[in-house]
C-alpha cells in the first residue's frame, strides 16, 4: 500500500499516515479489519492534497510501484490518493508501470471520521480488488462507491460518493458482499503491454492543454510553445476536436517549430475521428487530462505526428 495522501487520510485536524487510518478502521469496523483481507505493507511517500501535484509527484508514485511490482513477495498493489487528480495519476500508472500486478488507486470524497466517510469502505474494497485474480492484467484501476473503473475512463464529476464515472464505457465491476466481480477487460494497450514506460529521468516533457471556446485565439498557444511546450493538447469543439478558426495558425507555427498538437474532444465524450490534412494528432476518446499524459510519455519516444497517432490509437 502505497500512501500519497488525500482526503481518504485527512481527518478534520488535519492530515495523518495511513496506519493511523488503518488502526481507526481496526478499532471502529473489527468485522472489516484490512488487514484481514491480505499482509500488508504499507509505505507513506508523499502526505499532500492531490490538488497540489505535479509530474514530479507522479515520477515519485511511479517509481514507488515500480519497486512494488518488482518485488517478488508482492501480489497487489493499492495506492491511496485524493481525488483532484487521482485520475492522472492511475492514468499515468496504467501506462508507465510494466506489469501484470494489479494496481488500484483508492480515494475518498469525505474525510476521515466525518459522518458518511466513505474512504474507509474504499481502501477495505481496494484491497478486496488488488487481492483479486481476477483484476491480474487490467491495469490500473480507480475503486470508489463499490465500483471498479479503468485508470483510462475514470473521471471525477463531483463531490459525491458516487461522484466518479467512466462516461459512455462504463465501470469494469463492482466490488459485492461476497466477491469481486469483473464484467469487462480493458482492451487497449497498458501496463505489461503498453508502448511508453516510466522514464529514467526526474523530467517529462512539458504538455500544455490549450481551451477552445467561442472568440479562442492563438495567444495562449503561442505563450506555452514559448514557455518551452514540447506538446500541446487543444480540448476542442465536440465531436471532432476542431480548433476555433482564430487558433489555426499558431497551432499550424507550433507543428512547424515540432511541438505536436493533440486535438481532444472538449465534451468528455466519444471518439475524435482521424482525418487528412493538417498534421494534428487525434486524441481517441481521452478528455485533455489523459490525453496531456500520454503525450507526455510518448514525446520520450518521437515527436512525430504518424507515430504519435498509432500511439493514441493504440492507447
Amino acid at each position: 500500500m502505497l500512501a500519497t495522501g488525500g482526503t481518504i487520510a485527512n481527518r478534520v485536524t488535519g492530515r495523518v499516515g495511513i496506519d493511523a487510518v488503518l488502526a481507526d478502521i481496526r478499532a471502529w469496523y473489527p468485522e472489516s479489519d484490512v488487514t484481514s483481507v491480505a499482509d500488508l505493507d504499507v509505505e507513506d511517500i508523499l502526505r499532500e492534497g492531490a490538488e497540489t501535484f505535479t509530474p514530479a509527484e507522479w515520477l515519485t508514485i511511479g517509481r514507488a510501484a515500480r519497486r512494488a511490482a518488482d518485488d517478488p513477495s508482492v501480489d497487489g498493489i493499492v495506492v491511496t490518493h485524493g481525488t483532484y487528480t487521482a485520475e492522472e495519476s492511475a492514468y499515468f500508472l496504467h501506462l508507465a508501470i510494466q506489469t501484470r500486478k494489479p494496481i488500484v488507486v483508492a480515494c475518498s470524497q469525505r474525510k476521515h471520521g466525518t459522518i458518511g466517510n466513505d474512504g474507509d469502505k474504499n481502501l477495505l474494497d481496494a484491497v478486496r480488488v488488488a487481492a483479486s485474480p481476477r483484476a491480474a492484467g487490467a491495469g490500473a484501476l480507480v475503486v470508489l462507491n463499490e465500483e471498479i473503473h479503468s485508470a483510462r475512463e475514470v473521471t471525477k464529476t463531483n463531490q459525491r460518493p458516487s461522484g466518479f464515472t467512466s462516461r459512455t464505457y462504463g465501470i469494469l465491476g463492482s466490488v459485492e458482499v461476497d466477491r469481486v466481480s469483473f464484467f469487462r477487460t480493458p482492451t487497449r494497450r497498458h501496463t505489461f503491454a503498453s508502448a511508453v514506460t516510466l522514464p529514467p529521468t526526474d523530467d517529462l516533457p512539458r504538455v500544455d492543454i490549450v481551451a477552445t471556446y467561442a472568440g479562442a485565439d492563438g495567444v495562449a498557444v503561442r505563450a506555452f510553445v514559448e514557455a518551452g511546450a514540447r506538446g500541446i493538447v487543444v480540448n476542442g469543439f465536440s465531436y471532432s476536436g476542431k480548433p476555433h478558426r482564430n487558433q489555426l495558425e499558431a497551432l499550424r507555427e507550433a507543428v512547424a517549430r515540432g511541438v505536436p498538437v493533440v486535438l481532444v474532444n472538449r465534451g468528455g465524450d466519444g471518439r475524435v475521428p482521424v482525418e487528412t490534412g493538417e498534421r494534428f494528432v487525434r486524441g481517441d476518446s481521452l478528455t485533455a487530462q489523459k490525453a496531456r499524459v500520454l503525450l507526455s510519455l510518448a514525446l520520450l519516444k518521437t515527436s512525430d505526428p504518424s507515430e504519435l497517432q498509432r500511439i493514441f490509437d493504440e492507447h
